[in-house]
């Protein structure tokens, strides 16, 4: 706290000047920055509170300098214990910061973590027929839901005291959060393998029809039956997202759709060849694409579909893992890709082993972070956004905050264990899940750092969650 007081005592200092009787020129007046950024590396005791991007007025810059993950502040190795199948084991790293460790029985690949009331849900992983409940700040499981009716539960969504998911082997299901008591199971078709999304008590799912093909369906949350039904091209890209009227989604053969999301009324599909969920914001969406043999970021209309603006791109190696058919569950079951987060007039995406911060509409890159060995590979998950920080994992086990404004460094945590789940910020902690069936938290702030509770941020996979009183801060 004293080096963020001396830090504000200098900005104050330099803001009045040497001589009250000799003002800057009016030119060096102009381009003195509106918001003071870190140095990099910058040690702050707090985050940094996110500016108003609306009052700035962007002029031409130097080209934008590309630094390494992790080269302004060095990973600090976190000794992750190994607890037996089904334990839970706390642990300090770092500056005396307290931690857990939770080790699933059926050690699978994890999909992301959902947070609420206190607790995170997580699946038990693509074979398994199990859920849990885990304290949010010891890891210990206070409810396991087991013999599931399939196998297979998707990232879940904790909306209203209920945990919301779908199955791989065809069924929605919906539990008390307090217990993991099943309140309603309703099978939809098989294979069920993207995410959910929830709002104003309807639950948004995609499944295979009874007479073939596939379908964004509607149901109610207090019984799961339904509201609506509409055809879809094919299974979705991770998951419906809602936003304002409207619900979206992205096909594995490269359609995006608008559907009224109360009604059901399909306002328009275009092949827009997503590689990902879109991401709403105002009266568009903003999509990574296929762009020929690279991946592209592309703003698109929401009223009708239309490509408004085409911004940069990158090597498309990593497009081998964009499921494109059915033919591997596994894989679409699991998939995230590059979605883009746009928050503040920016948009923040992971492509490839990339994180880039944009001009949401001219395209402008205002920083931009590499991970060095991994540029062409899938190496960075998608991003997490909690306030001031750009929250992201690698694929080899990093956990990282970025500064929005600037891609510095604020922290830096290596694991140990892969991780190709989006990390889950509640709290001031971080909740990670590995390849192996652990689930890995850490308090890396204060409990100001939050908003990012499930994939997508909120039940309706839009943005950030108002955030709730910490629950659990005295435990």
């Amino acid at each position: 706290m004293n080096r963020l007081i001396a830090l504000t005592c200098l900005l104050a200092l330099a803001a009045c000047g040497g001589k009250a009787d000799s003002p800057a020129p009016a030119e060096q007046r102009a381009a003195t920055p509106v918001h003071p950024q870190p140095a990099p590396g910058a040690d702050l005791d707090a985050p940094i509170p996110l500016p108003d991007r609306s009052a700035v007025r962007r002029t031409a810059r130097a080209p934008t300098r590309v630094l390494d993950l992790g080269s302004d502040r060095s990973f600090v190795q976190v000794a992750v214990p190994k607890p037996p199948r089904g334990g839970s084991v706390g642990f300090d790293f770092g500056d005396e910061r307290k931690g857990w460790v939770t080790r699933l029985p059926e050690g699978g690949q994890l999909p992301s973590v959902a947070y609420g009331d206190g607790r995170v849900y997580i699946s038990g992983g693509f074979n398994a027929v199990s859920f849990y409940g885990l304290n949010a700040v010891t890891g210990t499981v206070e409810w396991a839901t087991t013999n599931l009716e399939d196998n297979g539960p998707t990232a879940a969504i904790y909306e209203d005291d209920r945990v919301i998911f779908n199955t791989e082997s065809c069924t929605l299901f919906a539990l008390d959060a307090a217990t993991g008591k099943r309140l309603w199971f309703k099978w939809l078709g098989d294979p069920t393998l993207a995410q959910t999304a929830v709002a104003d008590g309807l639950i948004y799912a995609a499944h295979p029809a009874t007479d073939g093909g596939h379908r964004l369906t509607a149901y109610k949350v207090r019984n799961g039956n339904v509201k609506w039904s509409r055809k879809i091209s094919g299974d979705l890209l991770a998951t419906p997202v809602i936003h304002d009227d409207a619900v979206y989604a992205s096909t594995l053969e490269g359609y995006t759709y608008k559907f009224d999301r109360k009604q059901g009324a399909r306002k328009w599909r275009k092949k827009l060849r997503a590689t990902t969920a879109p991401w709403p914001s105002g009266d568009e969406l903003f999509l990574s694409r296929r762009n020929g043999k690279r991946e592209q970021q592309v703003v698109v209309s929401a009223a009708d579909g239309s490509v408004l603006r085409e911004h940069h791109d990158t090597t498309g190696k990593h497009l081998a893992d964009v499921p494109t058919n059915l033919n591997n569950w596994p894989q679409v079951w699991q998939f995230e890709g590059s979605r883009p987060v746009v928050s503040g007039g920016v948009r923040y995406v992971a492509m490839a082993g990339e994180v880039r911060a944009t001009d949401a509409v001219s395209g402008e890159t205002l920083w931009v972070r590499n991970y060095a060995g991994h540029e062409a590979e899938r190496s960075v998950g998608s991003v997490a956004l909690a306030g001031p920080q750009v929250v992201i994992s690698t694929r080899q086990g990093q956990v990282m905050g970025l500064d929005i404004d600037t891609g510095y460094t604020l922290w830096a945590y290596d694991i140990g264990h892969d991780v190709y789940a989006e990390p889950v910020v509640a709290n001031g902690w971080i909740y990670a899940t590995t390849t192996q069936g652990y689930v890995v938290a850490l308090n890396v702030a204060d409990e100001t750092l939050d908003g990012w509770h499930m994939f997508g941020g909120n039940p309706k996979h839009d943005g950030p969650v108002v955030r709730e009183p910490n629950k659990t801060a005295a435990l």
